[in-house]
């Protein structure tokens, strides 16, 4: 089967076919793609980028009916990391089960959906094939229009969605702050008639979530490293070890971990921090090295918003935006909110079931790519392993 599906990728027809037999879809009457008509319009999100399958169904005012994940951490945790063809294989098993028992929570059948909204990029694209796949032959088949959906731009918007009722509104323009384990990045996002979603820097080589699960990884710890390097950090004496800020030499606002995972990892290695018979140290040395790292990454992150947010008297925006897998890390959070508070500023803390990937955030995205006339054909979406926000 997983052969036939991701064969199928770019053939609508065969897409179709396959989910025919499995008793999902039903031919669409003509070649028309419309909305339903009806004074409310249901979204249903797929996400399957990395490691989590998951699919939402949403109310178009944000409002989530359901969000199930399927995680695939015990899988790839003998690995220390995501294993490409390990994940394909797993959304190939898990995305229809999902799908079906999400529609169960929202209390709907496919008849009551308006439109489909996939995560087409980026992230692996074996992954990503499953996902478009299934997303293709649900519109293709039921005559839905669907909705390509930068995973990113999906970040960028879920701090905004609640457990219970509808999202919180949209602000005219806000700053947003992504950092996962793929990615770190703020963007100046203007919403309205003509939303835009600006990068001010980028990651030059790893990201935050990247480098939290290598130093873990190095000493001992399970993947995902981030909870558990936060779990370990607690109480420990965050000045202990000094790792310091990267800098370049043009004073570019741009994020770069890649220097500090190399520092802790020489660091840990120096004081005996690595794990013996694979079993990590349960010392006070080890807690005072996992704070001083967790604050070192905190450090950078601050010390790029602060260079990057408009200078007083000019114009600014109204809101800052946190998201991303590393945005479920504690301190950061308490960091970044009182240093909003410092400045005035409103900050977004997204609920942590919203932090890690899931379709809730691709569903709400969707619906403002779908406000800005942003429906796609379905026979021409791609997935794309790498896709610029906006793309």
């Amino acid at each position: 089967m997983s052969r036939v599906i991701l064969s199928a990728a770019k053939d609508p027809l065969k897409i179709c076919g396959i989910f025919l037999r499995q008793g999902i879809l039903r031919c669409a009457q003509d070649d028309t793609v419309g909305y339903r008509h009806s004074s409310v319009m249901l979204i249903l999100g797929i996400e399957t980028s990395c490691d989590e399958t998951s699919v939402a169904v949403l109310v178009d005012d944000g409002s989530v009916l359901s969000n199930l994940i399927a995680s695939q951490i015990a899988r790839h945790q003998p690995f220390g990391g995501v294993v490409p063809e390990i994940a394909s294989r797993e959304h190939l098993e898990h995305l229809m089960p999902v799908l079906r028992e999400s529609l169960k929570e929202a209390g709907v059948t496919l008849d009551d959906i308006g439109v489909v909204a996939v995560t087409s990029g980026p992230g692996l694209i074996g992954a990503l094939l499953v996902g478009v796949a299934a997303a293709q032959g649900l519109a293709w088949g039921r005559g839905l229009p669907l909705i390509a959906v930068n995973h990113l731009e999906g970040h960028v918007f879920s701090p905004y969605l609640r457990r219970e009722g509808a999202a919180i509104p949209l602000p005219s323009r806000f700053f947003s702050l992504v950092v996962s384990g793929g990615h770190s990045s703020v963007y100046d996002v203007r919403t309205g008639n003509k939303p835009s979603i600006t990068a001010l820097n980028r990651t030059r080589d790893d990201a935050a979530g990247e480098v939290f699960d290598k130093v873990a990884k190095f000493i001992g710890l399970p993947y995902p490293g981030g909870p558990h390097v936060e779990r370990i950090a607690k109480g420990g004496d965050e000045e202990r070890f000094r790792f310091g800020i990267a800098q370049f030499k043009e004073e570019s606002p741009d994020f770069s971990f890649s220097g500090l995972k190399a520092n802790a990892i020489r660091t840990a290695r120096e004081e005996g921090l690595a794990p013996v018979d694979g079993v990590p140290r349960p010392d006070e040395e080890l807690r005072d090295f996992c704070a001083s790292f967790q604050k070192a990454i905190g450090d950078q992150i601050l010390d790029r918003l602060t260079r990057l947010w408009p200078q007083e008297g000019s114009e600014a925006p109204s809101e800052l935006a946190l998201s991303g897998g590393v945005a479920a890390n504690g301190p950061l959070r308490q960091r970044i909110a009182a240093w909003g508070a410092e400045r005035g500023i409103t900050v977004r803390l997204p609920e942590k079931i919203y932090c890690t990937d899931n379709a809730a955030m691709i569903a709400f995205s969707g619906i403002q790519r779908m406000r800005a006339g942003g429906v796609t054909d379905p026979t021409r979406v791609q997935a794309r392993s790498r896709m610029p926000v906006g793309g």
